[in-house]
């Protein structure tokens, strides 16, 4: 078997897709919210039977290679290899170092592994990084499946070790490992020096940087690795690749603040559990969250630099679509809680989160809303919340109890909406969903003639009546309908005599029909819509004949062509006559 054809035979689509996006069934087929465009109903599908997703809004996807390419914007090699380690399939050497080759985020990767293991030896031998973990209450088998590290405190330890290991200066610069100052400079320095490491992995599970704590007096208490080309910190979930398993169980994500918070869940058995990495939750950590689960639950510091960031975080959430909760802790945070009450932290993960805005509410309530400037602060904060309500219903019901929290009318409060709105003032919400637009034109004329002889072939008697197409997936489909049994009830794709850089295409052209009930019509209703759709591509294919022919003329003429001039005359004027008997 060649070795796509394995990696396809171990790895569904359904199963590729479902590790980026929330599946859904849907008769034969899944469903899930795009993963390449602002989408806010599902409207990428994917067929497990045909071994292909598709978006017929935006025109992504395609089998488990096209998919993979697109979404994690990669060239085929790339994709192939990838995918074949991800399956267990060997590819030949040939295969292996095909295209770029060894390029630079393999080396990266391998860097970055190669100084896992380093950093994983040292912690070993670092009493001080053993320490800190057991006053953390970190046990021995966390620190195995996070695979913590640490760094030691040198300037050039980790740098020296990975040249020895055959990587170059500036491999190890590009993996984020290695600090040059100035350009010009040529002594490399150790990015992370006496810290407690924490692996960074992608959603797949792969290593992409570090986070790391300092053990010393640093002013900077955590840093993490610098952005590039595999590490994007606006991208990236710390604990995600733990989490997607207990997030398809529960339809819910928390997000934390950090690395130990992470653990500290972990801990107490809860593992649907994300941080974000040295920075706020950013609209791409919101769209990832999005293809993965409903509803985030908030768990963040309750002071004021906690609760502005679960501000923002609902602003996100919210005009994303997302259901927001939120979890509040009698302590700082999960790291703090799991040390004197994990039992308490297990309860409050588990069954103690609220709606946000409830949450918000009961706060509201105990202030003085006696005090003037109190009350505008807290009529501000409701209406900032109102506004990243993207549906009217849940912004009604909230304004009501919000009306009764502040003690004013429900209709005083649905006035200062509109003003503010209609002023921009700061409660605009952060984005926003939409309903994206279909596109009339996914398919030609020609294009939808061809699909409906698919599920119509005994009709294939009308299809002289359909001018050839020239070129495209149209003429390839064109050819292979004239040779297919006519005498089946439907086309199996599979069984066309199809080039295989058009097979997919004419899959997703039957996915499209499937999905529009071309399979339910009645013969009649099927003959008529075939005589339709080959009167308009028939005037679509003689209108861009002629304009192609009265280019070519007009050059001739200009060009004193005089012989080629009179050819294309007859031929133009055999193109007006055939547009005109063409109904």
């Amino acid at each position: 078997m060649d070795p796509v054809a394995e990696i396809k035979s171990r790895l569904s689509i359904e199963d590729l897709v479902g590790s980026y996006c929330q599946l859904h069934k849907k008769g034969r087929n899944l469903v899930a919210l795009c993963p390449f465009h602002n989408d806010s109903r599902p409207s990428f599908l994917v067929s497990p039977d045909k071994g292909i997703a598709w978006c017929f809004a935006c025109q992504n996807g395609g089998d488990i290679f096209s998919f993979y390419q697109a979404i994690e914007k990669v060239d085929f090699p790339q994709a192939l290899k990838d995918l074949a380690q991800r399956t267990g399939v060997t590819l030949p050497d040939r295969v292996q170092h095909a295209g770029p080759g060894r390029d630079e985020k393999d080396r990266v990767r391998e860097c970055l592994t190669a100084a896992l293991r380093f950093f994983r030896e040292q912690l070993v031998a670092s009493d001080l990084s053993k320490a800190y973990l057991q006053s953390r209450g970190v046990p021995a088998d966390q620190v195995e499946r996070f695979e913590l590290g640490y760094a030691p405190d040198s300037f050039t330890a980790t740098y020296d070790h990975l040249l020895k290991q055959g990587f170059s200066r500036k491999e190890i610069v590009a993996a984020g490992l290695g600090v040059q100052r100035e350009l010009a400079e040529e002594r490399i320095y150790d990015r992370f020096r006496n810290r407690l490491l924490f692996p960074i992995h992608d959603h797949q599970g792969g290593l992409i940087g570090f986070g790391g704590r300092t053990l010393g007096d640093d002013d900077a208490k955590y840093i993490n690795s610098s952005d590039g080309i595999l590490y994007h910190k606006s991208a990236v979930l710390f604990g995600l690749h733990h989490a997607k398993e207990a997030m398809r169980e529960s339809g819910r994500i928390i997000l934390v603040e950090g690395y130990f918070d992470v653990l500290a869940c972990h801990r107490v058995g809860v593992h649907h559990v994300v941080a974000t990495s040295g920075t706020a939750l950013t609209e791409q950590h919101v769209k990832i969250l999005k293809r993965h689960v409903d509803t985030v639950v908030l768990c963040l510091d309750q002071d004021s630099a906690g609760r502005e960031a679960a501000e923002r975080a609902f602003m996100l959430l919210s005009a994303e679509g997302l259901h927001v909760q939120s979890v509040s802790l009698p302590d700082k945070d999960p790291g703090d809680v799991v040390q004197t009450d994990a039992a308490l932290l297990r309860e409050q993960l588990t069954g103690g989160a609220i709606p946000y805005f409830d949450q918000v509410l009961h706060r509201l309530r105990e202030r003085d809303l006696t005090d003037a400037v109190q009350k505008r602060d807290a009529l501000q904060c409701v209406l900032r919340l109102l506004s990243a309500l993207p549906f009217a219903v849940e912004r009604d019901d909230y304004a009501g109890k919000a009306a009764a929290a502040l003690h004013t009318t429900e209709s005083a409060l649905q006035e200062d909406m509109r003003v503010g709105q209609s002023r921009q003032t700061n409660v605009a919400p952060l984005g926003g969903a939409h309903l994206p637009v279909l596109p009339g034109n996914v398919f030609s004329a020609a294009e939808i003639t061809l699909c409906l002889f698919l599920f119509y072939p005994r009709l294939r008697t009308l299809l002289p009546e359909l001018i050839p197409p020239e070129q495209g997936m149209a003429a390839a489909l064109y050819r292979a309908l004239q040779t297919a049994p006519a005498d089946a009830l439907t086309v199996r794709v599979e069984e066309l005599d199809l080039p295989d850089e058009v097979r997919g295409q004419v899959l997703v052209l039957q996915l499209f029909g499937e999905e529009h009930g071309f399979a339910d019509w009645s013969e009649s209703m099927a003959v008529r819509e075939i005589r339709q759709n080959c009167s308009v591509s028939n005037r679509e294919h003689l209108r861009a004949k002629q304009q192609e022919i009265a280019r070519r003329l007009l050059a001739a003429r200009q060009e004193g062509r005089t012989e080629e001039e009179a050819l294309l005359q007859t031929q133009y004027l055999e193109i007006l006559k055939l547009g005109r008997m063409t109904p």
